[in-house]
């Protein structure tokens, strides 16, 4: 299956000139009528292309530069979204999208609210003349969200094909009952644990019809031992619902496209729903104005939507968060405002806050990570420690705010003896102080096999292949070209701190040991990923598969890949001592 490469208007709504590079996770943000539910009528457009090209014989058409090319014509009707609006101010020329995928083949959509739609597809390949070379030219699976809403308090049995067409419609909501109770019982069964993940308390059960003129579908669920049907739930649980029944619709190669679920979601829920449409789909759009969502996601996800520009704006600065939560009405990070109400503070250093977070997940540690009242804030670096114990002093005497502080200290090249100091003057300290065994957060993503498997499954999304042993000497290879600067840093941290912990020692002797210490690292391929610079180090091996195999490779590709046992037992250790310290 193949995932969407980037997206691009002409002509379209508001959209002049636009383009989206798109990644496995986009998070639209932007001001409000920016064009983030235009780009989401967009992706429903080429469903609904997608859906007619699959199912109907092409023929061939010129279209100017783009030559002649496999062309679809279809009536406004099949269309799922009104296109009286498309055209970018009622102009006379057509709005175009064109949606390409990770396997270069692009498909284009001329509308206009006069004409037949008109689609034809570009690719480097033999023109698809049937229906098959069509879905050979464009594996994809999308789940769009229908429009969610009320239930009906009484909803009338239809016909089974009935239930099946309206499943991914405007006319889902209406038909709840019935789409599930075509459901197979296993089916079901996952439907009621998607539930779950929102909802534990609630037993649901399966639907049953009410026989009588006419019939009707009704539904119970349990609440602390009490029956109810549906209707008599709360909006937020039945929306909750709803989606799940979309998210049951998707696997691991799907595409989810979802529109502002913090509509209907508290806070927590919407973190809870980026979390699980992240594991269960292939790629996802969600378009938001959440700073709950915001906060959840990576660096990268997010993407600012902004019609006058030329391109969309991936969020990875400091800077660039403060501009898009100014869209929001608040200039200052969500996450700060919520120190009142916080039990426990993480101070971590640099940017991956939620790798921390994906780590303790995959360690099965990750209930006190999710928490909503912990709280993560950015450090200044392993020699600013006082300044945790500043900010734990001020909040607790300044503010009177009850609140537990661990600090996570990247170790950089610093020596064992360096950090076990440092490690012992902090013992009577009633705050929480580690150092990270490996270099940085980012080191520990560097485990071999997922790596390894990460760089296959990256590869073979393009349609190409890489054996293990191509893999393996990529990566060691890569890692060599970090000896000369590495040796260079130990040694120099090393002498730095003997020089002057222990000054009756000469300097030959310190750095013939410093080497020895080295050399016994270097020689072990797992103990060499802990002390290279892991982010720049996946950072430039995903240039060289972007150059090789037109594939990128980020680290959460990576800990996707890892199992529980492949955390490396040192971070499991800190993560669980973190916990019991704030337990």
């Amino acid at each position: 299956m193949a995932t969407i490469q980037a997206i691009n208007f002409e002509n379209f709504k508001k959209f002049s000139r636009f383009s989206i590079s798109c990644r496995d996770t986009n998070i639209l943000v932007g001001p409000n009528n920016a064009g983030k539910s235009s780009t989401l009528d967009a992706l429903r457009i080429f469903r609904d292309v997608h859906r007619y090209a699959s199912r109907t014989k092409s023929v061939l058409k010129d279209h100017g530069s783009f030559g002649v090319c496999a062309t679809y014509e279809m009536s406004q009707s099949l269309i799922g979204i009104p296109i009286d609006n498309v055209v970018r101010d009622y102009g006379d020329e057509p709005a175009r999208i064109s949606v390409k995928l990770t396997n270069d083949s692009t498909l284009h959509v001329e509308l206009h609210p006069d004409q037949l739609v008109t689609a034809f597809v570009e690719a480097d390949r033999a023109i698809p003349r049937t229906t098959v070379d069509f879905k050979r030219l464009f594996p994809i699976d999308l789940v769009i969200v229908p429009t969610l809403s009320a239930l009906e308090d009484r909803e009338p049995l239809v016909r089974p094909e009935t239930a099946t067409r309206n499943e991914n419609t405007r006319l889902a909501s209406r038909n709840f009952r019935n789409i599930l109770y075509q459901k197979p019982r296993g089916e079901f069964d996952k439907f009621v644990q998607l539930c779950k993940e929102g909802w534990e308390d609630i037993e649901l059960e399966y639907p049953e019809i009410v026989r009588g003129d006419p019939a009707y579908v009704t539904m119970m669920y349990r609440e602390k031992r009490i029956p109810r049907e549906l209707y008599w739930s709360g909006f937020g649980f039945q929306v909750w619902m709803q989606m799940m029944a979309q998210f049951l619709r998707g696997n691991g190669d799907s595409i989810l496209v979802l529109d502002e679920p913090d509509i209907y979601l508290h806070p927590e829920l919407q973190k809870r729903v980026l979390r699980m449409a992240k594991e269960k789909f292939g790629q996802i759009f969600i378009a938001t104005h959440s700073t709950e969502i915001m906060n959840e996601s990576e660096p990268g996800d997010i993407v600012s939507i902004v019609y006058n520009n030329r391109t969309a704006i991936r969020i990875t600065t400091e800077e660039g968060y403060k501009k898009v939560y100014s869209y929001l009405g608040s200039s200052e990070n969500a996450e700060f405002a919520r120190l009142a109400r916080a039990e426990r503070i993480i101070f971590f250093e640099g940017k991956e806050r939620n790798l921390i977070r994906k780590f303790a997940i995959k360690a099965k540690l990750g209930e006190m990570f999710q928490n909503p009242k912990t709280v993560y804030l950015q450090a200044g670096g392993f020699s600013q420690w006082t300044r945790v114990k500043e900010v734990d002093w001020a909040l607790h005497n300044i503010f009177d705010i009850n609140v537990k502080i661990a600090a996570l200290f990247d170790r950089d090249y610093r020596c064992d003896e360096e950090i076990q100091l440092f490690k012992t003057n902090l013992e009577n300290s009633s705050l929480w102080i580690d150092v990270l065994g490996r270099k940085e957060i980012e080191n520990y993503a560097l485990v071999y096999d997922p790596l390894s498997e990460a760089i296959k499954k990256r590869v073979r999304s393009r349609g190409n292949d890489i054996t293990s042993d191509e893999v393996s000497e990529r990566i060691v290879k890569l890692s060599d070209t970090y000896r000369t600067a590495c040796q260079a840093q130990h040694l120099a941290h090393y002498l730095a701190h003997h020089r002057e912990v222990d000054r009756r020692t000469t300097d030959s002797t310190h750095l013939e040991r410093a080497s020895e210490r080295f050399e016994a690292y270097w020689a072990d391929i797992d103990k060499r990923f802990s002390i290279i610079p892991g982010k720049e180090f996946i950072a430039v091996l995903s240039a060289g598969l972007q150059r090789d195999y037109g594939v990128s490779l980020t680290i959460n590709q990576i800990v996707d890949e890892m199992g529980q046992s492949d955390v490396p037992p040192d971070l499991v250790d800190r993560l669980s001592s973190m916990t019991a310290f704030f337990n």
